[in-house]
């Protein structure tokens, strides 16, 4: 639904919620794979709240994330005042211990706050930790995900208009990526707070960005319409039914005190260390936004194959370390096209931890066939086996370092010839596409070291 937004006052605000990527849970040391786990094996009765169960001290790696993900979002970290857990309560099915323990809340101080991204102002960054799963058609309970650990960025409301908010929550996610801050496979959720001419609405737990554009254009289009209608639009939360199409109440928005807020007596308040938020910032990469400009001003890359090399931070490092050896402009196409043609034939990634695929390797390679010491097709039959595992081509296969020339293609091409008579005589009596079949037999009995160009050359020529 297509609205004209500059029309209207129109204001949309974030509140996006992430898993953040660690190996156990935030207050007990229970696995957080839960995507691959049965129902309920990941749980304690820490997680799942059973009577006289005390949480253990935060998890570490857990609040460095969240160090990472605030120098991400431009905020200042609160490193020079207590971090207080608060329980927030509500009635769900979900809850265990009936509250949620989180950094937030009137009287919390978050974990960072006054921050700028791409040009939306951040509000807050916290930690808190995720419910359980519950199915409401079944009745059943997952508490696999009680207890792990979340991040919610809170937004201004700078948005005003839905494309907006789907390129800027894909930046975001590209950016964290970078750090492996969040769990790729658990996703990201995204309440969204919207108003035109009245209160605000918040439109809660949208776990796509299709879905997040098609509630944002609907919920702009119904106030409006309401507006027009005399209809004055107060508070309330909503979900969006995607079956239909559309917003539909869920209750009155809550305030603050709704959800009883108070401290929690069984965990101690939290002091950032200030040296190590200086020491994570020093390590944090630079982002994508920096990497792109790079490779196109610094580097030449034109912009397409640019982009693939930033989707993720392994790429584009192997990328940068390859322009020390070789002419990246150049060659590019040998890390965009075909390392990832065999990486993904083998289903992996550089990232994986039983693969190691070194960027001198492949620069070796690449001036061997720069130096026509080594054809393409040979070089790319190598780099197949560069999975899992790279090695020095001039170390490993000195034997197949040369390329065929002048006779000795042509007595391949002969002894093609005899062997495939009937094709080569079907090639004479006018089927032109039997010369690509014997110029495939020549190349694999080359081994991939004649030169097509050349080889094809020889073959014009013998069969007239």
């Amino acid at each position: 639904m297509a609205v004209e937004q500059k029309a209207f006052p129109l204001k949309i605000g974030l509140e996006i919620h992430g898993y953040l990527d660690t190996k156990e849970k935030l207050f007990c040391t229970c696995k957080t794979d839960f995507l691959k786990a049965e129902a309920n094996t990941l749980v304690c009765p820490i997680c799942t709240g059973q009577p006289g169960s005390k949480p253990m001290l935060p998890n570490k790696s857990a609040m460095n994330k969240i160090i990472q993900i605030s120098l991400i979002m431009g905020c200042k970290i609160n490193h020079d005042k207590e971090l207080v857990w608060q329980r927030k309560h509500y009635n769900w099915a979900d809850l265990p211990k009936g509250y949620q323990n989180t950094i937030s809340g009137p009287f919390a101080v978050p974990c960072s706050e006054n921050g700028k991204f791409e040009g939306i102002r951040i509000t807050e960054c916290h930690l808190e930790e995720d419910p359980a799963q519950w199915n409401p058609e079944m009745g059943g309970i997952n508490y696999n995900r009680s207890g792990l650990p979340l991040v919610e960025i809170v937004t201004e409301p700078d948005f005003h208009a839905s494309d907006q908010v789907v390129l800027w929550l894909k930046t975001v996610v590209h950016s964290l990526s970078y750090v492996k801050a969040l769990r790729l496979n658990g996703g990201i959720k995204v309440d969204v707070n919207v108003s035109t001419y009245g209160d605000r609405v918040e439109m809660k737990n949208l776990n796509s960005l299709e879905k997040i554009k098609k509630a944002i254009d609907y919920e702009i289009a119904r106030q409006l319409e309401n507006h027009a209608n005399g209809i004055e639009q107060k508070r309330e939360t909503l979900a969006f039914d995607e079956a239909k199409g559309k917003t539909v109440k869920m209750r009155s928005k809550e305030d603050a005190a709704d959800y009883r807020f108070i401290p929690d007596p069984d965990l101690p308040a939290i002091s950032l260390n200030l040296k190590e938020i200086e020491v994570i910032k020093k390590d944090l990469p630079e982002m994508p936004s920096v990497k792109l400009e790079k490779l196109v001003k610094k580097f030449k890359v034109d912009k397409a194959n640019a982009d693939v090399l930033v989707r993720n931070l392994e790429l584009v490092d192997f990328a940068e370390e390859i322009s020390k050896s070789v002419d990246l402009s150049k060659y590019v196409s040998w890390i965009t096209i075909e390392l990832l043609r065999i990486l993904n034939h083998e289903k992996k990634s550089l990232s994986d931890e039983d693969v190691d695929i070194k960027p001198m390797h492949l620069a070796e390679l690449i001036s061997l066939v720069d130096k026509g010491e080594i054809t393409v097709l040979k070089a790319k039959q190598i780099m197949n086996s560069f999975v899992p595992k790279s090695f020095s081509v001039k170390e490993t296969m000195k034997s197949d370092i040369g390329v065929i020339k002048g006779s000795e293609i042509e007595e391949i091409v002969k002894k093609v010839i005899v062997d495939n008579q009937k094709v080569a005589d079907e090639y004479k009596s006018g089927k032109k596409e039997s010369l690509n079949f014997l110029l495939g037999q020549v190349m694999r009995a080359s081994q991939r070291r004649a030169s097509p160009e050349q080889a094809r050359e020889v073959l014009l020529r013998i069969l007239g």
